[in-house]
């Protein structure tokens, strides 16, 4: 049975609840085949009966994700960015998720809730995504940096990743916004040093 989804992460999310929970003519077993916020995202809570809360007032981002039968290799995963506030959704990508075709959706979704968030300020060294967030100092100076309103609208924040295709962090209790790890700019330790003879 062909089924029309609804279109936004909030509807896709009491959708997906909806069909998991028996309410539709899909099949229950169907659900993960659906469009459905990422467990762990923002708006991912329980909730078939829609959602009780107001959208927030600004854009604000969020992962779908969704399982593609393809025969006998097993599903494939697909994730694209999703906002809660309006109907956006970003392009499908492909992957395995943990920093896998999830990483690029929800890079999709932040172009979208804070366009040239990737000229934010970094944090440099493992210790600080801990330690920054918890020193009001730190924190201000870091911030400070942002456009006006972007930290109170959630804005990310960005941390160098410590191996290639680190998963970005969602928002969770003590973070209350998306960690992205960007990669480590090239290191100029391989550069030989200039020969001084050369230069005169």
């Amino acid at each position: 049975m062909t089924v029309t989804e609804p279109t936004g992460a909030r509807a896709r999310q009491t959708y997906y609840w909806r069909v998991r929970n028996a309410r539709t003519r899909a099949r229950p077993e169907s659900a993960g085949q659906m469009w459905h916020i990422q467990p762990g995202h923002p708006g991912g809570a329980y909730c078939d009966l829609g959602h009780e809360l107001d959208p927030p007032a600004h854009h604000s981002p969020t992962l779908l994700s969704r399982s593609r039968p393809t025969g006998r290799r097993g599903d494939e995963q697909e994730f694209r960015g999703g906002c809660l506030t309006c109907d956006w959704e970003g392009p499908v990508h492909r992957g395995h998720g943990y920093g896998d075709g999830d990483n690029a959706a929800v890079e999709d979704a932040h172009d979208h809730a804070f366009p040239g968030w990737r000229t934010l300020p970094p944090i440099t060294r493992v210790k600080d995504r801990w330690e920054i967030p918890q020193s009001r100092g730190r924190w201000n100076q870091l911030t400070s940096l942002y456009p006006a309103g972007w930290v109170d609208h959630g804005a990310p924040l960005l941390a160098w990743s410590r191996y290639r295709a680190e998963a970005h962090a969602p928002p969770h209790p003590g973070h209350p916004r998306y960690e992205l790890r960007i990669d480590r700019p090239p290191s100029d330790r391989d550069k030989r040093p200039t020969d001084q003879g050369a230069l005169f």
